[in-house]
């Protein structure tokens, strides 16, 4: 503790958490938001704070002695000089975090949520996470694009994604690259075909879930309601494949993506948590945030690496048999079938072959199962379809199709996409192994739940991308959790555990 001039002052907190009334209150005027900012990084008096953020000294100083009762600063000293007395003022934390279920406040402005939410976002990530996301972008940039001196990177992104926006561009001139940022809705945007002779990779940054949310809706993980069930079902009958389904097939969707591609350019989209995302998926905000941070803060050589172990010993095997605690109980054939693996990097080869595109994060290895091969009984225990979770769902398939259907928990929306979704949707499209080893439990977000560490995704529907003959109107993945998988009778993975 320190001594300055008969006042007594503490060590400044780390973290203070905003959830009293009077603490809303007194962040309800954006001044007050900005002294704080201020306050967060310098202490001052009144007149020196009026100099910086403008106004006169006393309608400041009425300001900070509100922020002052409300417990958000406090005076550190106090300074006399020539008759006057000046009194110096900090915020009482480095941090501020607005608690959950303040947010609706309906006085609290929207700068000043985003203000306190991205400061507490910021500090749970470097104290809590241990993530750097200086270090994630270097790995986005050296490993998955192979970046060298001389390349430009496009960065299409937005304002709000700017604490991965930095340092990928920071990454990107450490190699001697030039990065580009833009901002457009929707796709990549025609103007980027006039730059494809001089650019080298993009990186999409990107909200995937494009949809309204139905504000009014019910709990999507509860009952549906008519309203999300009516609009469930114009999705489906209008034969859009779900952007979050088993396989990462983004670029077919935009033109001007696989033009690129076939140009020899490198793509890759970059999964970014954000509020309206967890609110379409129903998943707290907190949880999606802290699972997808980790979840890119992986060593993506050795996904490589592990990636081309389970292609090798899954490439020239033919019978595989899944079992779960569940109930699961399934063969299938992959004799013959190509082997593709999902580890965030994009090599040579794959430019070569017009696949040089990736999503991350990373980590699975997915493989198109013989037509028809498919016999036996698949027990889910995580799926959803456009954010409404489906639950304790049960599949019996036969000769590769599915026989019969039943979930505990939004029946119809299954039933729904089984009956009148386009093409092939009823027939077992694909096999997916997860090996990313930051991602140890579902969260109800396919993207993310399909490359958890030892867990296995079976997916129906459309299998044209890795070598399949259907052709569908969706690819929708059923995740099992610790299953055992066993290859022409060796166990290959049981209990999240790997055998070969």
């Amino acid at each position: 503790m320190s001594h300055r001039n008969g006042k007594t002052t503490s060590p400044r907190r780390e973290l203070t958490v905003v959830d009293r009334d009077v603490q809303i209150k007194a962040l309800a005027n954006p001044k007050r938001v900005r002294i704080l900012t201020l306050l967060v990084e310098r202490s001052g008096t009144a007149k020196q704070v009026a100099d910086w953020v403008g106004g006169t000294r006393g309608r400041v100083h009425y300001h900070i002695k509100e922020l002052e009762k409300a417990g958000l600063v406090e005076k550190v000293r106090t300074v006399e000089a020539g008759g006057v007395v000046e009194k110096y003022y900090r915020a009482v934390a480095r941090n501020f975090y607005l608690a959950r279920g303040i947010g609706e406040y309906e006085g609290l402005a929207g700068d000043v949520r985003e203000m306190i939410s991205r400061s507490m976002l910021g500090w749970r990530r470097r104290e809590i996470l241990e993530v750097d996301q200086d270090e994630i972008a270097q790995k986005v940039v050296r490993d998955c694009l192979g970046t060298k001196s001389g390349d430009v990177v496009v960065l299409k992104g937005d304002l709000v994604q700017r604490d991965i926006i930095q340092p990928l561009i920071r990454a990107v001139e450490a190699v001697g690259g030039s990065a580009i940022t833009i901002c457009t809705p929707g796709g990549l945007g025609d103007f980027l075909l006039k730059w494809k002779g001089d650019l080298s990779s993009v990186v999409v940054i990107e909200e995937p879930l494009d949809y309204p949310v139905l504000k009014g809706a019910v709990d999507p993980q509860k009952d549906i309601g008519e309203r999300r069930l009516a609009f469930l079902r114009r999705l489906v009958q209008s034969g859009r494949k779900s952007r979050y389904a088993g396989i990462p097939g983004y670029p077919l969707e935009d033109p001007v993506a696989r033009e690129l591609i076939d140009a020899g350019k490198r793509i890759i989209y970059l999964g970014y948590p954000t509020p309206q995302k967890a609110e379409v998926m129903g998943i707290d905000f907190r949880e999606l945030h802290d699972a997808c941070w980790t979840a890119l803060d992986t060593e993506y050589r050795e996904l490589e690496q592990r990636g081309e172990h389970l292609s090798a010993a899954l490439t020239g095997g033919s019978r595989v048999h899944i079992t779960s605690p569940g109930g699961t109980d399934l063969t299938f054939s992959i004799e013959g079938r190509e082997v593709f693996i999902d580890d965030g990097i994009i090599s040579d080869w794959e430019v070569e072959h017009g696949r040089a595109w990736g999503h991350l994060p990373a980590g699975k290895v997915i493989v198109a199962p013989v037509a028809g091969s498919a016999n036996g009984v698949l027990v889910s225990d995580m799926t959803d379809y456009f954010g409404v979770r489906i639950g304790g769902t049960r599949i019996e398939f036969r000769d590769g199709e599915v026989l019969a259907a039943k979930a505990e928990q939004n029946d119809e929306l299954l039933q729904l996409v089984l009956s009148e979704g386009k093409g092939d949707v009823r027939k077992l499209g694909g096999f997916e192994i997860g090996m990313n080893p930051e991602i140890l439990e579902p969260i109800g977000y396919s993207v993310w739940d399909s490359k958890s560490y030892g867990d296995v995704t079976l997916w129906i529907g459309d299998n044209t991308l890795i070598g399949g003959e259907n052709k569908a109107s969706l690819s929708w993945g059923f995740m099992v959790v610790r299953p055992a998988v066993s290859l022409d009778a060796v166990i290959m993975l049981e209990d999240r555990t790997f055998r070969t």
